[in-house]
């Protein structure tokens, strides 16, 4: 699969996907720093999160201002209508190599594999993006002899690829 092929795939496979009632980048900010949901700061923080539209997030994660207020730790704040939102710019952003291998998808894959019951709220299409994605960077590390990713994208494709089995 080429580059430009798995780009288009996550776009497809998440154009209708919104962050409905769940839990956004901002929101999850809040909660990581225990702020209260009925503090003025965690309400203002929460009208903040993009609910419609992640692609227009891309900006944000794309950006060197993304690790300052808002960075990766936030997906393990998030809900699972959270997460499926956000997945496509984490996939993305990590398809141009700028995640530094702190995609929080490999990291829930590798260290937290008993609990990816956010992932029963992904449909085919995106699981099968997902699927796509691993091998698509499993083959790039491998090709650049980059022997610590490649080892953490095939740990991580092996855990999914079990899940999809269950």
């Amino acid at each position: 699969m080429t580059k430009q092929t798995l780009i288009s795939s996550i776009y497809e496979a998440f154009k209708n996907v919104h962050l409905e009632d769940g839990i956004g980048l901002y929101e999850a900010d809040c909660i990581d720093d225990y702020i209260s949901p009925d503090d003025p700061v965690y309400i203002s923080w929460k009208q903040r999160d993009e609910r419609e539209n992640w692609d227009k997030l891309l900006p944000l994660f794309l950006s060197d201002g993304f690790s300052e207020r808002v960075h990766t730790g936030n997906w393990h704040f998030m809900d699972a209508k959270g997460k499926r939102f956000h997945l496509p710019c984490f996939l993305l952003v990590d398809v141009e190599n700028k995640l530094k291998g702190e995609n929080p998808l490999i990291i829930a894959l590798i260290f937290e594999p008993v609990d990816l019951s956010f992932l029963n709220i992904f449909n085919t299409s995106q699981k099968q993006v997902i699927s796509d994605f691993l091998e698509y960077k499993t083959e790039e590390f491998f090709e650049d002899n980059n022997d610590f990713d490649y080892d953490n994208y095939s740990k991580a494709k092996d855990v999914f690829l079990d899940y999809l089995k269950e």
